[in-house]
């Protein structure tokens, strides 16, 4: 396959003047053939001199064409190597992100190792007594520990209480005010009892209406008693 030599320019451009190369060929050819035959000029050495321009310029085209095509197929590849980069692009910004976040972690870890680490070394410097430890953990058992089952054996149910009862926190706020429970408290002076001032029930008189036309009749009259509780009584 015969390689085209590269051209100074742009294929598009080319292409243009290869076109308007033909354009005015052909019609310089018609030219030639709608004139009148002329005996002092020879017509068929310029017909053939136009024909054979125009050939050139036809595999000239074709030259072109080949160019395009193969500059087409280029930008393509092109197009789908940028879309690689740009995929590869994003999957590199990923890494270096997940590689800035381990890095954080992993600063975080070293950091809490040399924390550990320093008390791990204070503690075997300065270690704490043995009944200290004891001490501190008998007073944490009562609220911390797990009760007992009750179906094994009887359980003090107060021994075990899941929260500090009211004493003990009494005396743990007596022993950061470095108080005491032992002893009488500070007598304070009691006021005067004021008595509450009384209600003045208002009473409005009974009317009683009678009619014109009938006669009292001492007899008709019931006493009702609403006092269930003296009535109970007698």
């Amino acid at each position: 396959m015969a390689q085209t030599t590269p051209r100074s320019n742009p294929p598009p451009h080319s292409l243009l003047q290869n076109l308007t190369t033909q354009s005015l060929l052909l019609s310089h050819l018609f030219t030639l053939i709608a004139s009148p035959p002329n005996p002092n000029t020879s017509i068929q050495a310029q017909l053939t001199q136009v024909y054979s321009a125009l050939q050139l310029s036809t595999l000239d085209l074709s030259g072109l064409v080949k160019e395009v095509v193969q500059h087409q197929e280029a930008y393509r590849r092109l197009v789908e190597k940028k879309k690689e980069v740009a995929g590869l692009e994003m999957r590199v910004r990923g890494l270096v992100k997940r590689l800035e976040e381990g890095r954080k972690e992993l600063e975080g870890m070293i950091d809490q190792g040399e924390r550990s680490l320093e008390d791990i070394e204070k503690s075997e410097r300065e270690p704490v007594p043995a009944k200290t430890l004891m001490a501190h953990a008998q007073s944490l058992s009562k609220h911390s520990s797990a009760p007992v089952s009750s179906l094994l054996a009887p359980v003090d149910k107060a021994q075990y209480a899941p929260w500090p009862t009211e004493m003990s926190m009494r005396m743990g706020l007596l022993f950061q005010l470095e108080g005491s429970m032992s002893g009488m408290g500070e007598r304070g002076v009691v006021g005067e009892e004021q008595k509450a001032p009384q209600k003045v029930e208002e009473r409005r008189d009974h009317v009683e209406h009678e009619e014109s036309g009938r006669r009292y009749d001492p007899n008709a009259v019931f006493q009702l008693d609403l006092n269930s509780d003296e009535s109970d009584e007698d």
